[in-house]
């Protein structure tokens, strides 16, 4: 795209310049008899209907370049979805199975199974973020977060991983960086993540660290050091450039031996780039590596606190269903499966809950207006009336601005957040969709309530 962009700009510049050529040549050569004159003047003529002939050329391929590019990001959205949506339901029956009284090979095989799953969805998910960024379809969504939370989060994704493989995890953050800062939560812990799962994967023995520094402060701005270092099998200098670029690992064996898109560093880069930042690397090869980044945050005013949230804590409970024994749920999802899924969640975090259940949006406004629920779960891509439009039809019923609606959908692009506050929904989980966000959630917005 850029290089038809590139051709059309040159092609104006050099008609542009043929044009003033042959008008210089016009006005310097006065002796000229008119046959002269008029053959320079045909000359320019048929000059300028070629650069305008190729500049419409380059103008048509442009427009079906940026056609194709919108089918292609059309089509792994939806297919995305698709492969999404049942993926959505192996992780959550796996995961709730795994937590039966199985015997030790049971939970063997189903550890196997949900790892798999996890595997394939963030295979996806890489292929879909490259391909939002290719298309410069990718934003960063800005907002107050808690950069002490977010990486005690990040370390204990990866806690099982690498007590298994018995590799110290540390996590070591300067107490001079603050607390609260305003940044992409998603986009960071995303970055953070490829890091420390690239470290995991290519590390046999030792440790890895995550370490958080400021080296710049001002009243309003804060410059943080990220530096995540191993003990693994570290890079070779002569690879250490390539393995920035998309689909390229550092060797063909190491795909074979070690698995993945060869996407992970190329797309924390192009996020970095989005944060006008960058990715470097200090390795020797058989010494470990340590991938480092700076970034400029906007400070946030609120103070420190002395508590910092553990990610496994579990919602009390009690707090929830105190006041909530008998809470009206109304889940609207076409898919049997994570239908299924979302009931075995919501009667584990409010046993006492009275679930109601519609397989599109047109059934999803006929239980509102009969059952009158507490809290609405809504997938988005339905038959008959989407969740967008059934939940714009809702809000325009008696009574329903209070109720809280929350998407439920297997789509990631940054536009489908958006459209979901649009039509009126008040929040947004992702699928596949786990126990602890769905009782944060749930705390929220029907803890509140009650």
């Amino acid at each position: 795209m850029k290089k038809i962009d590139n051709a059309l700009n040159k092609n104006g510049i050099v008609l542009e310049k043929e044009n003033k050529l042959q008008h210089q040549k016009l006005k310097s050569v006065s002796n000229f008899d008119e046959s002269d004159k008029l053959k320079l003047i045909q000359e320019l003529e048929e000059h300028q209907m070629e650069l305008e002939k190729a500049n419409a050329e380059l103008l048509i391929a442009r427009n079906l370049a940026q056609a194709a590019s919108l089918a292609k990001s059309n089509f792994l959205a939806n297919m995305s979805h698709e492969i999404r949506t049942p993926l959505n339901g192996i992780i959550g029956f796996t995961d709730l199975l795994m937590k039966t009284n199985l015997d030790a090979d049971q939970l063997e095989y189903m550890s196997i199974v949900n790892e798999s799953a996890v595997t394939l969805m963030e295979i996806i998910n890489d292929i879909l973020d490259f391909s939002k960024i290719e298309a410069g379809k990718l934003e960063l969504n800005i907002e107050e977060i808690d950069i002490y939370d977010l990486v005690h989060r990040v370390i204990n994704l990866f806690k099982y991983q690498a007590d298994t493989k018995n590799i110290k995890l540390i996590l070591s953050i300067d107490s001079n960086v603050p607390q609260f800062i305003y940044a992409d939560a998603v986009r960071l812990k995303q970055i953070i993540v490829n890091l420390i799962g690239n470290s995991l994967k290519f590390t046999q023995k030792g440790e890895i660290r995550l370490d958080i520094n400021q080296v710049f402060s001002s009243k309003n701005r804060t410059t943080l050091y990220f530096s995540v270092k191993d003990t693994g099998i570290g890079i070779k200098k002569s690879n250490q450039e390539k393995i920035f670029q998309s689909f390229i690992q550092e060797e063909a064996t190491t795909t074979r031996k070690y698995g993945g898109t060869g996407l992970g560093l190329a797309i924390s880069n192009q996020l970095l780039g989005l944060m006008k930042s960058k990715l470097h690397l200090i390795s020797e090869y058989g010494h470990g590596s340590d991938f480092n980044f700076s970034v400029v945050f906007r400070k946030s005013h609120l103070k420190r606190t002395t508590e910092v949230l553990n990610p496994n804590q579990v919602v009390n409970k009690e707090d929830l269903t105190k006041n909530f024994n008998h809470a009206i749920v109304l889940i609207v999802e076409d898919n049997r499966i994570n239908m299924l899924l979302a009931k075995k969640l919501i009667k584990k975090i409010l046993p006492d809950s009275i679930i109601f259940e519609a397989s599109d949006g047109k059934e999803a406004i006929e239980q509102f207006k009969k059952e009158n629920p507490d809290v609405i779960l809504m997938d988005i891509q339905m038959p008959k009336k989407n969740g967008y439009e059934a939940t714009a039809e809702i809000r325009k019923l008696k009574n329903s601005g209070n109720i809280p609606i929350i998407a439920l959908t297997a789509g990631t692009m940054s536009e489908d957040k958006e459209k979901c506050f649009k039509s009126g929904m008040n929040d947004y989980l992702s699928k596949p969709i786990n126990q602890y966000d769905l009782e944060k959630v749930l705390r929220q917005w029907v803890g509140n309530r009650a």
